[in-house]
């Protein structure tokens, strides 16, 4: 029996294409779950992140996450929750002990890093864009990129499109329709509303846009696929913040090392966006001037 994610998606595409559209063609429908940390004026660090997998693998996900929760060791089965809640013992877990919390969180963690899921994530230092001059950011800004939260989300949706795409060709029989879905943490109507015409500029304008079938959100603290995103970009966003501003982190949990990797593998893949590669970004886009190929998609 497929989750209530997957029933969803299954009823969109049959909408879409059809009941006999199996026969016609080999499909693969993929499904990223993303949630941003620290989108409010004034962070640091902006991080977008999570899960892209094919649909029916979210069921069987589901259910290892649901185990974990319904263990016998916690003082209660967590029913809403943000990472945030588990680090700093607040809502349900406000009378949890701290090695209660972080048993929890290391084997949610752990689950995730053994996983058969594709973590992505990129992530912004805010004043790598802000400290731009007014003639870069206007050279930005031809690539529609006018603020943190369009470096993330073009650099987010460039990388799954790129994977959906490596997915279809490594599918036996070879993939001949891919469709790429996008679930969202519920956000602020102002983030919420900059999604949105991210997503379809990007459908618009991408060389392989036509493969964006839809972009919903939903409540992360109902969701397991959005709890686990909501994981992995509070914890980048974290780690990093610790990196480089350790005076303002207070994340106290020891981040198990299958874990880290994936943190670690959103820089690894260019997608943080320092002042070092901010500059490195302002002079390519300098060459693509003068060259007249500004490409948007190519970060």
């Amino acid at each position: 029996m497929l989750c209530a994610e997957s029933q969803a998606i299954k009823k969109l595409f049959f909408l879409a294409h059809g009941p006999n559209f199996h026969r016609r063609k080999v499909l693969a429908v993929l499904v990223g779950y993303f949630d941003d940390s620290n989108s409010h004026a004034g962070s640091k660090i902006f991080s977008l992140c999570g899960f892209l997998a094919d649909y029916r693998w979210w069921e069987d996900f589901d259910s290892q996450w649901q185990k974990i929760l319904d263990k016998p060791d916690w003082p209660k089965r967590p029913r809403e929750f943000h990472a945030y809640d588990i680090a700093h013992g607040y809502g349900e877990f406000e009378r949890w002990s701290f090695a209660e919390r972080l048993a929890f969180f290391g084997d949610l963690t752990g689950l995730l890093a053994e996983c058969n899921l594709l973590a992505l994530g990129s992530l912004c230092y805010t004043d790598a864009y802000y400290n731009r001059t007014d003639e870069e950011k206007a050279l930005l800004a031809k690539g529609n990129l006018f603020g943190p939260i369009d470096f993330v989300f073009q650099y987010l949706v460039s990388q799954a499109i790129v994977s959906t795409r490596n997915y279809g060709r490594a599918h036996t029989p070879p993939v001949e329709f891919e469709e790429l879905a996008f679930v969202f943490d519920e956000s602020d109507r102002s983030t919420k509303k900059q999604f949105l015409a991210l997503f379809d500029h990007m459908r618009a304008k991408h060389p392989h846009g036509k493969m964006l079938s839809s972009i919903t959100f939903e409540a992360s603290h109902k969701k397991s696929p959005l709890q686990a995103a909501d994981m992995l970009a509070y914890t980048t966003y974290q780690w990093h913040l610790k990196q480089m501003f350790p005076s303002q982190s207070d994340f106290g949990f020891p981040i198990i090392p299958g874990f880290l990797r994936l943190i670690q593998n959103v820089a690894a893949e260019g997608g943080v966006y320092t002042e070092d590669a901010m500059q490195r970004l302002m002079l390519q886009e300098r060459i693509n001037r003068v060259n007249k190929s500004l490409d948007p998609f190519m970060y």
